[in-house]
């Protein structure tokens, strides 16, 4: 049986996989701001979205690699709808093809393993 994770450990693999989806928000604003407002006509000088985009693209690149380098298919699955797609888990259970009890149960293996995963890395 798998060891569940402390709330830190939940937060900390949960924070880490959200990185994904704050850094396609935050190109989306990029390409925003390229179509409509010819870049950022106003932004303050010490946040420059615009030079943030190649460390959101290389963070994206991080997080989805990273999720396909697990090796349970399920857990996998899960985590890429859930972390790069942002699927809610509703949504989860019905692509999966399980009960909304069981995608819960799912995700406590999924992060479980990311976080063993992520530690054994570093």
């Amino acid at each position: 049986m798998t060891p569940i994770l402390t709330a830190e450990q939940r937060k900390f693999i949960q924070s880490y996989l959200e990185e994904y989806g704050t850094s396609r928000k935050l190109l989306r604003l990029e390409s925003y701001e390229n179509q409509f407002l010819g870049g950022a006509p106003y932004s303050e000088p010490d946040i420059d979205i615009l030079s943030e985009a190649p460390f959101a693209r290389a963070k994206m690149y991080g997080v989805r690699h990273f999720i396909l380098s697990i090796k349970n298919g399920d857990e996998k699955l899960f985590l890429y709808y859930r972390y790069v797609k942002g699927e809610p888990m509703e949504r989860c259970a019905e692509l999966l093809g399980v009960s909304e009890r069981s995608v819960y149960r799912l995700q406590t293996r999924a992060l479980t393993t990311a976080y063993n995963l992520l530690s054994s890395a570093q």
